[in-house]
């Protein structure tokens, strides 16, 4: 059963227990026996989240199970994820764990023609100084650029390239967590989350412009 919300009011403090309690007993029988509560205290106000931030793009909830058939792990994810508007080149997440609430933008895991794409445009001066007020705008509300992916510039590159440090990215991200605390049971969650999704706003506005969707067909499932 999924419990509507008439709006993202919070995350209630059940939602830290039950994560606590997945913490210690992370197996599928457990997950299965306390699925109403991940249901009302952690899908049911995550969902109103998306609702509620949907002019940024669809939302997306992620399924709780961990694939482990290849990686080796707790059959049962420790956090809950949520995207908002990932079907172009980039969008936004929201991610509650014990470890904080992530707020994250940008282009986390780009495919190769979209790599290509998103350096063509960095090495664009008039392009690049969009990118880089956008990324400012971001930097300026308190969210952190990601670490560069490459040690040295991409093949096909200047080495001494004015804007070397974008080149090195694969992904392009801006994110900031936050500790847990009593302001995230409150409504006043949900203006500090759209705080730092309208700061990310350009850069996200700028990777659909200039990188746009993947072109490759199994990317698209097609």
């Amino acid at each position: 059963m999924i419990y509507a919300m008439p709006g993202f009011q919070g995350f209630p403090v059940e939602a830290i227990e039950f994560l606590r309690d997945l913490e210690a007993n992370n197996d599928r029988d457990w997950f299965k026996a306390n699925r109403a509560r991940y249901d009302e205290h952690l899908v049911a106000p995550a969902t109103a989240l998306g609702e509620d931030l949907a002019e940024l793009g669809r939302p997306h909830l992620f399924r709780p199970w961990n694939d482990t058939r290849f990686r080796p792990g707790p059959p049962i994810k420790e956090h809950l994820g949520l995207a908002i508007g990932y079907e172009g080149a980039g969008g936004f997440y929201v991610e509650l764990s014990l470890d904080g609430l992530l707020v994250a933008a940008g282009l986390h895991n780009p495919t190769s023609d979209q790599v290509d794409r998103l350096r063509r445009a960095v090495s664009t001066g008039r392009s690049a100084a969009v990118l880089t007020r956008a990324i400012g705008h971001a930097l300026g509300a308190g969210l952190e650029l990601n670490e560069p992916d490459l040690v040295r510039v991409p093949r096909g590159y200047p080495p001494d390239h004015p804007r070397l440090d974008f080149l090195r990215r694969r992904r392009l991200t801006v994110a900031r967590r936050h500790e847990l605390g009593p302001w995230l049971h409150r409504p006043q969650a949900g203006a500090r989350i759209r705080q730092d999704l309208e700061a990310s706003a350009p850069l996200v506005r700028w990777l659909r412009e200039r990188v746009g969707a993947t072109q490759n067909a199994a990317a698209r499932g097609g």
